[in-house]
């Protein structure tokens, strides 16, 4: 049974989400959002990511780390920062010694509402459906994380059912 974690990176708000996957059954851990300061530096906001998921780690040991990829933006500034923080976190899984895999927007909502052109909140209700839950006033980021754990979990088991083990 892998333990994932999923990332949905941003540099104002980075989601993240941890469960555990059983073939199609998954079991929600614990999932949450990191906040740097605004008025911070770039770099002091991208420590702040890193130390937060430190802890994560630390708390869950996740064997697996998924991140939504981040390839194209309307803004080319916020992509870049975006790609530092998605950095931040690929730099933090690696040094735990974790398989990362990156997924498109469009992979994650095929993998979990059957559709890749879904919506923010087709995605939430199904997360909400798969993982037994109900989100409140979350941020739409931490549920966009726990898409993505989901989505590297359905991958996951069907290269394991394929015979391929881990991912290819």
């Amino acid at each position: 049974m892998p333990r994932i974690l999923g990332i949905d990176p941003g540099i104002r708000c980075l989601g993240w989400g941890v469960i555990d996957a059983d073939g199609s059954h998954y079991n929600y851990l614990e999932a949450g959002v990191v906040r740097p300061s605004a008025n911070r530096h770039l770099a002091e906001r991208l420590l702040h990511i890193e130390r937060a998921l430190d802890v994560v780690i630390a708390r869950h040991s996740p064997e697996l780390c998924s991140l939504e990829n981040v390839f194209y933006h309307k803004n080319p500034r916020s992509m870049l920062t975006l790609g530092q923080a998605q950095a931040a976190g690929i730099l933090c899984a690696a040094r735990a010694g974790m398989e990362v895999t990156l997924y498109t927007p469009r992979e994650i909502k095929q993998a979990v509402t059957g559709r890749g052109g879904a919506d923010k909140q087709q995605v939430r209700f199904m997360v909400e459906r798969i993982l037994g839950l109900r989100f409140t006033d979350e941020p739409d980021d931490l549920s966009d994380a726990l898409a993505v754990a989901i989505c590297h979990a359905g991958r996951f088991e069907n290269a394991a059912r394929e015979g391929k083990g881990a991912l290819a």
